[in-house]
């Protein structure tokens, strides 16, 4: 049982489970609850102190940098060590809100009412894929997991082509470009599914009975997700915005 979601497929190369508490959904929902809170209180924290001078703005950048750098050793830790998985999960999800702190004001710069529509869209989506999930419209097989593998090395080849473009020619990719709106809902609706792979996963941990330890790690995988899924929308919307002026 894989997921396309890199946490979860750490997480499936874990050793066995251990302890002697049992994880459960109210644990996970918790859990995965507690690091958006958190993430959103440290990106509203870090954009008060940028507005009010107490963080200089030569210190965006700098700060943009070590916010990448320590989210990813975040995840790391947090689905490779059960003892420090909870302590590195809350740093993750501190690091990561400034970033989504920094890419919302941006969004919202750019396209008013960006923000807003990119949360209540992502509420939505993850709403109705649970749904699809716990209903069982929508099933994950192994036939499933295979194409979603396959979608994502394709994603993969993709940005490295698009980068080599921008290498050549800069200029050939714009921001009102129909083709990259094309491709972003196409990142959207990928993102959507993923979802239900990170379900999947979920249940086989509680079902499974795995240690409660293991609830951070699932919901830091729910996260990384959840964050996918945002940022997408926000990309969606700027390219949308620029192409109606």
């Amino acid at each position: 049982m894989r997921s396309s979601n890199p946490v979860f497929r750490t997480l499936e190369r874990s050793e066995a489970y251990v302890g002697t508490e049992a994880a459960s959904y109210r644990g996970i929902v918790t859990k995965t609850g507690l690091l958006l809170v958190t993430a959103v209180l440290s990106g509203y924290l870090f954009l008060y102190s940028l507005n009010n001078g107490l963080i200089p703005l030569t210190a965006v950048y700098p700060a943009l940098i070590g916010s990448v750098v320590i989210a990813l050793i975040s995840v790391i830790v947090s689905t490779r060590s059960i003892r420090f998985a909870a302590p590195a999960a809350i740093t993750y999800a501190l690091a990561e809100g400034v970033i989504l702190g920094l890419i919302t004001v941006i969004a919202d710069a750019y396209a008013p009412g960006a923000a807003l529509a990119a949360v209540v869209a992502t509420a939505s989506i993850f709403t109705v894929m649970l749904f699809l999930y716990s209903s069982r419209t929508i099933r994950v097989t192994e036939r499933f997991r295979r194409i979603m593998y396959s979608v994502l090395l394709g994603f993969l080849f993709f940005i490295v082509i698009g980068f080599i473009i921008n290498l050549v020619a800069p200029g050939l990719l714009v921001l009102n470009s129909p083709l990259l709106l094309v491709i972003s809902g196409v990142f959207i609706i990928y993102g959507a599914l993923m979802l239900t792979l990170d379900f999947d996963r979920a249940e086989m941990i509680v079902e499974s009975g795995a240690d409660r330890s293991y609830e951070w790690m699932v919901a830091v995988g729910l996260m990384v997700t959840i964050v996918w899924i945002y940022i997408e929308l926000l990309r969606f919307i700027m390219i949308l915005a620029n192409s109606r002026r």
